[in-house]
């Protein structure tokens, strides 16, 4: 044991032993800067036994030494070559930021919650005596019973439930900075809308209903850019205001929620109900609610089942229209159509459409089906001057356009030229080819051939 060095608490104290400053941090060496490295490194050598076999003899075969060099040469070249190639493919990314600043809410749904039915017959009761309730200590008492869960058993025994409370738990569910008041006002209203639904159990009679104008002036207070969808900046790390508000999941419950008892007791309108699922697309791509993925999706598919059967057709092209003419022309076109489950029917109905749609807007064509694949056919990838990128997304789009529906079995021919498109990008395209996106391009459509040809 040293007795003279420092004491273990000493070294933890940052005075004693301070953190190494920032400008001595050495620089993060990567792969590319390491294969770079070595290939300079060859390249001197080689230089260097050429100056020394010049200055040996006279006689040497500069050939081949100019061969070498220009072999170092070329390989640093194709280094970097690959390099500005893999740059350029992963700077294509997808997300948009679709929260700016936050706004204070209007808060009207702020009701008198101590002239409510129920504090007032708990008031009168005998158990008062018990608790002390009074008009100051009313709503913190109403709080604790929805906090503790033991206001929603009540509602639910009484199979009744007053306006005032409604827009009370409304409001702390949209709005309420508090965690534990948040979830258990989701909690409540999911379990007095879903009583509806119960075949055995007595619905509870809900005198008020949220409506969509509610829900739309909750995600303005968010900072939702509902008018500025085209914006692709994302947050920047540090803003405060930016970002995905904290009451969003149950904003999303609520939606959820509602489009289920549709059928008993309607809330939205089939252009409303439109309007909920472009709003969840768009929430999609947002890389800052990735950790809501699932349940914007299990909301997406509440929207699109609540749709009558015959308002199905007609709104899903609307969605499709609105959401292919208004995302940027980039990574976020194939995002939107793979956050698209597709899990069911109307979903897959969903994706293809979206898909199809996307692909007039990217080759300007709106005639047949079968004149939207000529165009893809008649797309010559050995041009140098071929835009790979915009290729590859529109391979990925008349996948999903295609597979998703059963266009296919429908219509043979579009089949046909199906696998002649498919055939094109995987043989116009050589292995060897360095072009951005080329190598994907092949690839999914080599991937894509080994699907038509099992079928």
């Amino acid at each position: 044991m040293n007795m003279d060095g420092p004491l273990d608490f000493e070294n933890e104290d940052l005075l004693v032993n301070p953190p190494p400053s920032a400008d001595k941090r050495k620089k993060v060496i990567e792969l590319d800067d390491l294969v770079f490295e070595h290939y300079k490194e060859q390249s001197k050598l080689i230089d260097k036994g050429n100056r020394k076999r010049k200055a040996s003899s006279k006689l040497y075969d500069s050939d081949d030494d100019d061969e070498r060099g220009q072999e170092a040469l070329l390989s640093i070249i194709a280094c970097f070559q690959m390099n500005e190639i893999c740059s350029e493919e992963d700077t294509q990314e997808w997300g948009l930021s679709m929260f700016g600043d936050q706004k204070a809410p209007t808060r009207s749904l702020l009701a008198d919650i101590d002239n409510c039915y129920l504090l007032k017959e708990f008031m009168s009761s005998q158990l008062n005596s018990v608790v002390d309730l009074n008009p100051d200590n009313g709503t913190a008492f109403l709080e604790g019973l929805l906090a503790n869960g033991w206001l929603t058993k009540l509602i639910l025994t009484c199979a009744r439930v007053e306006t005032i409370i409604c827009q009370w738990t409304l409001d702390i569910l949209l709005y309420s900075p508090r965690e534990d008041l948040r979830s258990s006002a989701c909690d409540f209203w999911c379990s007095i809308l879903l009583s509806q639904n119960e075949v055995n159990g007595a619905p509870v009679e809900i005198q008020w209903l949220p409506n969509y104008q509610i829900l739309k002036e909750a995600l303005d207070s968010y900072g939702f850019r509902i008018n500025s969808s085209q914006v692709a900046e994302l947050p920047e790390a540090d803003s405060k205001s930016q970002g995905p508000p904290q009451n969003i999941r149950a904003w999303l419950k609520l939606v959820s929620a509602c489009c289920q008892i549709r059928c008993k007791k309607p809330i939205f309108t089939a252009s409303q109900l439109e309007q909920l699922a472009e709003v969840l697309v768009w929430l999609l791509l947002d890389r800052g609610l990735q950790g809501l993925s699932l349940l914007l999706q299990e909301s997406l598919i509440s929207v699109t089942e609540s749709f009558r059967e015959e308002e199905w057709v007609s709104s899903c092209k609307n969605i499709a229209n609105s959401l292919a003419s208004r995302v940027p022309q980039d990574m976020n076109c194939l995002r939107i159509v793979e956050s698209v489950a597709g899990v069911d029917a109307r979903s897959k109905h969903l994706r293809s459409s979206i898909a199809n749609q996307m692909l007039v807007v990217l080759l300007e064509h709106k005639e047949s089906d079968e004149n939207l694949m000529s165009s893809l056919m008649a797309i010559n990838l050995k041009e140098k001057s071929c835009n790979l990128f915009r290729t590859y997304m529109m391979l990925v789009l008349a996948e999903n356009w295609l597979l998703s529906s059963k266009l296919v079995e429908e219509k043979p021919v579009l089949k046909d030229m199906w696998a002649v498109f498919l055939r094109n990008c995987f043989c116009q395209i050589n292995s060897t080819d360095l072009r951005p996106f080329a190598s994907k391009v092949r690839t999914k459509a080599s991937y894509l051939r080994q699907g038509c040809r099992s079928d």
